[in-house]
């Protein structure tokens, strides 16, 4: 997510982002008021906490203000301003909202060695040592089709002993890589993602997907680096098309909003 990544977005993530985007076409103005929580509710079929929810990341990109009893306005700053553009991807509390947001289903724990293929793949050492969890993240209501497989490498020698049995019986739902930093000390210091097209492979994947094999998938890798640029954690996700869509959202800023002291 964020992040944000799912099937579709959280119903509050997709609020947000079609708010933003009224925003950014005008039809709310600067220092106007955006119906109550209760209006937009009313008006978009969705509960009141989603709505909630949806405010407070529009609070958080600095798109909105919020005051008890004032109501909810258009900041002075979510107008169009002559500058750069700046990309804005899913951050780590994107991934973490996702994380509380799903359900993980845990297929297989192993022990593994990254051979030269793996250590490519990975883009980490060959012949270092990595706990391999495969699962299923599954949406907690609905359908429950498969949302994606994923494929989560933790390093060894930062694997908490009770890794496996937390995450079978579900106590902790957070972020693998969240997990090690914490145990570890090593925090996380960026998540590199990569995103290809890829498909549902044969047998296993495709059987757990409820997928056709050889249905068009995106793949993403990311690689959670600690402040040593070390990778604390890797995971590879496989999603079938139909079931995902990744945002992007290129935001104006002003030119003294592009570095420190208006540098470039």
């Amino acid at each position: 997510m964020s992040l944000a990544e799912a099937a579709s977005p959280p119903r509050y993530a997709a609020l947000a982002r079609d708010l933003a985007e009224e925003i950014a076409r005008g039809l709310h103005p600067a220092g106007s008021r955006l119906p109550t929580e209760v209006e937009l509710s009313a008006e978009r079929g969705v509960s009141r906490a989603t709505v909630r929810a949806a405010l407070l990341r529009l609070e958080e990109l600095g798109l909105v203000s919020r005051r008890r009893r004032s109501g909810t306005h258009v900041t002075a700053g979510a107008a169009r301003q002559p500058g750069a553009y700046a990309q804005s991807l899913a951050g780590i509390d994107d991934l973490l909202q996702y994380a509380a947001e799903t359900e993980r289903q845990i297929l297989r724990v192993r022990a593994v060695v990254a051979d030269r293929a793996l250590a490519a793949r990975l883009a980490v050492r060959p012949g270092s040592r990595w706990l391999q969890v495969s699962s299923l993240r599954v949406p907690p209501e609905g359908d429950r089709l498969p949302l994606c497989w994923t494929d989560s490498y933790a390093d060894a020698e930062a694997v908490p002993h009770d890794l496996e049995q937390r995450l079978r019986d579900g106590s902790y739902r957070g972020l693998i890589a969240t997990l090690l930093a914490e145990g570890s000390g090593r925090p996380i210091d960026e998540v590199i993602q990569e995103i290809r097209a890829s498909g549902v492979p044969e047998g296993a994947v495709a059987e757990a997907l409820q997928a056709g094999p050889g249905e068009h998938a995106l793949e993403i890798t990311r690689r959670y680096i600690d402040s040593a640029g070390t990778a604390l954690a890797v995971t590879v996700s496989l999603h079938p098309a139909a079931r995902f869509s990744y945002t992007t959202r290129l935001r104006r800023m002003s030119r003294t909003e592009e570095a420190p002291g208006g540098q470039r």
